[in-house]
């Protein structure tokens, strides 16, 4: 089959074919993870093609690349920076796992789940090393800056979280979440767009844009998620209900709860006694049709639109019209 013609299945499960004006470039980035699973050291190789053989629906590797051919056509360092965007990806996900103690992940056993824990973390080290040795491959200073101020940005909202004891997560407040989303989600969004404008040889205000762009995505897909979390489909989303708060995480929509369920049930969510999963049931089932879940949704939709604002003065085209339905159907995903 001609590359050209190879469209990937991950990017047409995303919005219909909305990747297909770059499905043969998320071909070739699918091929390269495919390559980067294949090692010398075959325990090592094993785990690796399990973290990389199911890479999702690429979003963030599809917007390195559609930030990149906004402005010139793909070279072999924008598909490879688009490899190593969503391998980093990969290792943060490996790592959230641990820390977070979950146990499934895409409908299956998480990695440290099925592997366990120490050979799940050397994995997520050895992927972190390995996105950054493709990064390099577009010998670009700029790059590897913005990929290692995206690391140290992820971990630093990692510790943050991580460091709240479980009465002052359940009373988190709006701006502390937007904090640790804009660390552990949002910095990936913006490392994706930033590298593929730079690499695109955008103007210094394009990269401001997309920039932007990318965390103000990253925010709204973040929220989203957590929305999906307490509302979703448990066999489409392949966990059951109120994960987050089975792992003690504060989310936007629990925040926007508070006014709704009692203090007692909000601390018993996040308490260690009997009453936990009863609080966590109530909470789930209250999330349904509750105006707090509309508030959310249209929290997140304000920043699509926001999004799609800074693209207006970018070039028009496939691409562009690309960032644009993407910021709209992430929003209204699986809802």
């Amino acid at each position: 089959m001609r590359l050209s013609h190879a469209v990937s299945a991950q990017a047409h499960e995303l919005g219909n074919g909305l990747f297909t004006p770059i499905a043969a470039d998320l071909f070739l980035v699918e091929e390269r993870l495919r390559a980067m699973a294949r090692v010398e050291c075959t325990p090592l190789e094993a785990l690796l093609a399990r973290a990389l053989g199911n890479p999702g629906k690429l979003v963030r590797p599809a917007l390195t690349i559609a930030c990149g051919r906004l402005f010139r056509e793909p070279n072999a360092g924008l598909l490879s920076m688009a490899a190593a965007v969503e391998c980093l990806h990969t290792a943060t996900l490996i790592h959230d796992d641990i820390v977070d103690e979950t146990e499934e992940r895409r409908g299956g056993p998480s990695l440290h789940a099925s592997s366990g824990r120490a050979a799940a973390l050397l994995a997520g080290d050895y992927l972190f090393a390995q996105a950054a040795a493709v990064a390099s491959e577009t010998n670009n200073l700029r790059i590897m800056r913005l990929f290692a101020d995206c690391v140290m940005k992820v971990c630093t909202g990692q510790i943050e979280e991580n460091a709240r004891g479980r009465t002052a997560r359940a009373f988190l407040t709006r701006e502390s979440y937007y904090r640790t989303i804009d660390a552990k989600t949002a910095a990936l969004f913006t490392l994706a767009c930033e590298s593929g404008a730079v690499l695109g040889e955008a103007s210094l205000s394009q990269i401001d844009a997309l920039r932007t762009y990318g965390r103000t995505l990253g925010l709204a897909f973040q929220i989203i998620d957590d929305i999906l979390d307490l509302t979703g489909d448990e066999e489409l989303m392949g966990k059951p209900a109120g994960s987050d708060l089975r792992q003690g995480v504060m989310t936007l929509p629990v925040i926007y709860l508070r006014d709704e369920i009692s203090p007692t049930t909000l601390l018993a969510a996040f308490s260690d006694d009997g009453a936990r999963d009863r609080a966590i049931q109530e909470i789930t089932e209250g999330a349904r049709g509750s105006r707090a879940i509309e508030r959310v949704h249209e929290e997140a939709r304000d920043l699509a639109v926001s999004a799609t604002t800074l693209l207006a003065g970018l070039p028009p085209g496939v691409c562009r019209d690309l960032l644009e339905a993407l910021a709209t159907l992430i929003v209204e995903r699986d809802l």
